[in-house]
């Protein structure tokens, strides 16, 4: 029996002096969680995002090749039926050449409403593009902000100690932060 009244008081001194001991503030459960995402993404790394803006930007490259061939196939096509009247020896070459360098200034002309287009289709993208990044960061920063806050009044309200946040800061690897007691 006197054994078992010192037990109990052993049992009883022991939760007096665990729930006595110091809990971890705030601030130092912040930190702590900001260390454990640090840890996490340490731990498990992304691929990086592809940049939307390379994309359109590529996008848009390959339309613009696109019409240049085209534009360059018009071209060739009246180069081709100036080569065909030069070949006849009692014409004017030099009129011929005018009227087929005018008829090549023309179908320029002709395409370059369609590269004027092009362009501000392209600038209207990469405008789309960069707001979207930019709102895809900022929800990402403003979930990273919400997560840290929840783990630390999840800390507050388990009440870590402040010997297992020190443990946890100190912690190089995941697997570190996670054995501290």
């Amino acid at each position: 029996m006197k054994k078992l009244g010192t037990v109990l008081v052993a049992v009883v001194a022991m939760v007096f002096a665990a729930s006595c001991a110091k809990k971890a503030t705030p601030e130092e459960a912040k930190k702590a969680c900001a260390q454990l995402q640090t840890l996490t993404k340490a731990a498990t790394p992304q691929p990086p995002a592809e940049d939307p803006i390379a994309k359109v930007t590529a996008d848009f490259q390959k339309k613009l090749q696109d019409l240049q061939t085209q534009q360059a196939q018009a071209i060739q096509a009246i180069d081709g039926e100036m080569q065909e009247k030069l070949k006849d020896e009692k014409a004017d070459k030099e009129a011929i050449a005018k009227e087929y360098n005018e008829k090549k200034n023309a179908k320029a002309q002709e395409f370059a409403p369609q590269f004027a287009a092009l362009n501000q289709q392209k600038n209207d993208a990469v405008k789309a593009a960069t707001e979207a990044k930019a709102k895809a960061e900022a929800d990402a920063k403003a979930q990273a902000e919400k997560d840290l806050n929840a783990c630390a009044d999840k800390m507050i309200k388990d009440r870590v100690t402040k010997a297992k946040v020190d443990c946890q800061l100190k912690a190089a690897k995941l697997d570190d932060f996670n054995k501290c007691k």
